[in-house]
């Protein structure tokens, strides 16, 4: 996988894990609706996008580019009759725990690309 492609996974992840943990921040905060993206969707969506260049900034007032042209639709759930707010606690750290992996092998992914570079660089 390129380093562009796991730019975009870790993009997904941390934009996930703010919103993961945002709501367990409000999960006694009355009315308050879970919010989340649809990681596996937006990620095949990124993956399928065939851009394979990289945006130039050729004037100093241009706009760079943000995020690596990620951005995942936010989702925001109802509140379940009966309840205060939107988030079930337990669900919730389970995703956080699950959202913090996914992140780590993109990282380790991102680091054996780097180390991979370092060393045909040094065996030249």
């Amino acid at each position: 996988m390129q380093i562009p492609k796991l730019q975009t996974v870790l993009d997904l992840a941390s934009t996930r894990q703010t919103l993961l943990t945002e709501n367990v921040a409000n999960s006694e905060t009355p009315g308050y609706r879970r919010k989340d993206i649809d990681f596996q969707s937006e990620l095949k969506s990124a993956m399928s996008n065939n851009s394979s260049g990289t945006l130039k900034i050729t004037n100093p007032k241009h706009l760079g580019p943000s995020r690596n042209g990620v951005n995942p639709e936010i989702t925001r759930e109802n509140i379940p009759d009966g309840q205060v707010s939107g988030v079930a606690i337990d669900q919730e750290m389970a995703q956080v725990a699950r959202n913090q992996l996914e992140y780590s092998v993109a990282v380790k992914l991102v680091s054996r690309k780097f180390d991979g570079l370092r060393n045909a660089i040094r065996s030249e």
